[in-house]
């Protein structure tokens, strides 16, 4: 049984996030339903990382299997075929491995935040950003924070209260806070993370930035004891992607991938 993986981009707006939920529209259960159209049988999807609600992806990575050994670029035209508006594969290959798992073999995931930081905003970038309008906000010292982020914290006091694992650690390779004219991102880069903890990253930001507290106070938030009400607040899911998943083992560039954009 042939093992394929696929890189899907999404409109979280359209969907109550990722992980199938019983009577509601999932971005997990869009492609479940055509694959299971292409494959006669119910077929399994599984995917790098779980987004909420209302958060986007540009680069999601799933992996299935089929019943029978597609051409890849044949399967991706299929399979987008299938698929409601909000959702669409960019890339298909041949897994590198029958075993390949897209969660368990990913070694770190990408995300970016986008803050439209103005009085005024072009309509068609509300669905995607996160809007503030005062222009009290002094960015750079937000960037001064970013670098407490970095390496192996205890990202606890960074999660939804009921959903904080007995293991808080995780570890940050990059957090990078750019401005460029009116549009602010956060670009994070992790081997893990925990529920909401890139939006309450950017309550955090958000605070220091508009000259609340001062930059190392990021630190005081990284300790063990630290708990969530000593955090902003959380930023609404419309301006986050899953912006990129990370293997050792080459997806796109292998001799099976039919090189897919």
């Amino acid at each position: 049984m042939p093992r394929y993986v696929a890189e899907v981009s999404y409109q979280g707006g359209r969907y109550f996030g990722w992980q199938i939920q019983p009577g509601l529209r999932t971005v997990q259960g869009t492609l479940e339903e055509a694959l299971s159209l292409l494959n006669g049988r119910h077929t399994d999807v599984a995917g790098a990382g779980r987004t909420d609600a209302g958060v986007h992806a540009k680069g999601q990575v799933c992996s299935f299997d089929m019943d029978k050994k597609w051409e890849p670029k044949r399967l991706l035209l299929a399979i987008n075929a299938n698929l409601d508006p909000g959702t669409s594969l960019l890339k298909l290959a041949e897994a590198p491995s029958p075993k390949f798992h897209a969660r368990f073999d990913a070694v770190s995931r990408e995300y970016v935040y986008f803050i439209w930081n103005s009085s005024t905003i072009y309509p068609m970038l509300k669905a995607n950003v996160c809007w503030l309008k005062s222009g009290d906000y002094d960015w750079s010292r937000a960037r001064a924070a970013c670098g407490s982020l970095v390496g192996e914290h205890d990202f606890g006091a960074f999660c939804r209260n009921v959903d904080r694992p007995e293991n808080s650690v995780r570890k940050i390779f990059k957090a990078e806070l750019k401005k460029k004219g009116n549009l602010v991102t956060l670009h994070v880069i992790g081997n893990g993370f925990l529920t909401n903890m890139v939006r309450i990253m950017i309550g955090n930001l958000e605070i220091i930035a508009r000259g609340a507290k001062e930059p190392e106070w990021m630190e005081t938030l990284l300790r063990e004891t630290s708990g969530r009400a000593e955090c902003g607040r959380t930023f609404p899911p419309h301006g986050l992607f899953l912006w990129r998943i990370n293997y050792d083992l080459p997806l796109w560039d292998s001799p099976l991938s039919p090189g897919l954009m």
